[in-house]
């Protein structure tokens, strides 16, 4: 087997190494057990009837709800670390200092440094002197219009 179909038969790290197929696949399955056992004790009469079903329906629901919780609980990643330090800089008035993007976002400050010099010398940032510090800012609707 070839090591991209191996990847895509194992369960996703990011679920807690659980399939998620297989978690409502065993909530669905508890569900139906319950609604069987129901109708087995309706049909019946006697409890003891469905109490094979109330078991077996009761093991997959308590194994499947956490797994199906636990997977729509959790976070997604995120989505790029530039978005994230676009996303900073305009939460932060439109303007950031290195120091800045690394207090607000999972970079480091010399990540934080590298990315938006990065972006300066793309042309989608300006770099300007304040206080005797950079800072990087988006440039303004009006800039990019004459710059075009």
């Amino acid at each position: 087997m070839s090591e991209p179909e191996r990847r895509e038969q194992e369960p996703d790290a990011s679920e807690g190494g659980v399939d998620t197929t297989a978690a409502y696949a065993s909530s669905a399955v508890g569900v139906a057990l319950l609604i069987g056992a129901i109708l087995l004790i309706i049909s019946t009469g006697t409890p003891v009837a469905g109490m094979g079903l109330i078991i077996g329906g009761a093991a997959c629901l308590g194994w499947g709800i956490p797994q199906v919780l636990k997977h729509k609980n959790s976070l997604p990643g995120p989505v790029s670390k530039e978005r994230e330090l676009l996303s900073a800089i305009r939460d932060n008035g439109g303007s950031i200092t290195p120091a800045e993007a690394a207090m607000e976002t999972s970079l480091t400050v010399r990540e934080a440094d590298e990315m938006l010099s990065e972006l300066t010398s793309g042309g989608h940032l300006r770099l300007e002197s304040q206080s005797g510090s950079l800072h990087y800012s988006l440039p303004t609707r009006r800039e990019q219009e004459l710059g075009g």
